[in-house]
């Protein structure tokens, strides 16, 4: 049954029945984030799980503030802030490698609209542990492809006017300029469907744009994908970062792939950004809660004990 509506005094009242304090600025801050967001999305710090085992509500852990719960949601927003640029910088290091690969390899400006220039449902890339129907998952993701390729340049409501451009001035629109119309998932699954020359070509430029010397091999570059993708959806659409993760992988793993495609200046820069964020809200977190956030992203940030 869905629960009724209530108005903001209600939901600072439900707040207090709980044990949080609530002070004069709740109110205004419940109204311009909601209250899902704040307190369901980053209560589970401050619960006491002990006294819960004998009650069907949310008990608080004793002293237990809704400036603190307001600070952790703050300190997410801004740790997604603080990360989302290196995402959207390996998205279009992964995107660009993967297309100029592929045009590389099919000179034809359509030759991404071609079905014989992807490789077959028995060689189509998984990761190690699938376990599903490539046959099908292939029919699947070539069909879904296809409809949002050829969607691309046939859907003139929706139409780019960069490919608008390209289709009137020249009559095709190479996967070069029509990348950029492209989501990194969509690439993404390009990727998957790519013959494993193109793939490996693709691995190649991206060690070369990362510059650690590390040979990357295509099953390396499907994960970077999977996981990289989650991780740059997560930022984009405000939701909770710190304990998430996709595929299997915590933040801390999302960096190491951050590290497979960015070179390495790129994500020494990262660490410090993120230990300054660190910093910026030591005191104002409590030191037993920023333990559990290192904990649940999997890292250590630097000046901590």
């Amino acid at each position: 049954m869905a629960k009724e509506f209530k108005t903001i005094d209600q939901l600072v009242e439900l707040m207090e029945s709980r044990g949080i304090v609530t002070d004069k600025k709740t109110a205004a801050a419940i109204k311009r984030e909601s209250y899902y967001a704040i307190i369901n999305g980053y209560k589970a710090p401050f619960l006491d799980r002990e006294a819960m085992k004998s009650s069907a509500d949310d008990v608080y852990l004793e002293g237990t503030t809704f400036q603190q719960i307001y600070d952790l949601f703050m300190f997410d927003r801004n740790l997604r802030e603080s990360t989302f640029p290196y995402l959207t910088a390996a998205e279009s290091a992964l995107k660009n490698a993967v297309v100029y690969a592929f045009c590389e390899k099919n000179r034809d400006a359509e030759a991404y609209l071609e079905r014989s220039n992807y490789t077959s449902a028995k060689d189509m890339l998984v990761p190690k542990s699938y376990q599903g129907n490539k046959a099908e998952e292939h029919a699947t993701n070539m069909a879904n492809l296809m409809k949002i390729l050829n969607g691309k340049l046939t859907n003139k409501k929706k139409m780019r006017p960069f490919v608008k451009h390209y289709l009137n001035s020249y009559g095709k629109v190479p996967l070069w300029v029509l990348q950029n119309d492209l989501t990194f998932g969509n690439i993404a699954h390009f990727y998957q469907l790519q013959k494993r020359g193109v793939q490996n070509a693709a691995c190649k430029i991206v060690g070369e744009i990362s510059g650690r010397g590390v040979r990357l091999n295509p099953h390396d570059l499907l994960r970077a994908f999977d996981v990289l993708v989650g991780y740059r959806n997560i930022c984009a659409h405000d939701e909770r970062l710190y304990c998430a993760t996709v595929k299997g992988a915590r933040f801390a793993d999302m960096f190491d792939e951050l590290c497979v495609v960015l070179p390495e200046e790129d994500t020494h820069t990262m660490i410090d950004t993120l230990n300054s964020l660190i910093r910026a809200y030591q005191g104002r977190i409590s030191a037993e809660v920023l333990v559990q956030i290192n904990t649940e992203m999997g890292v250590k940030f630097a000046n901590q004990s």
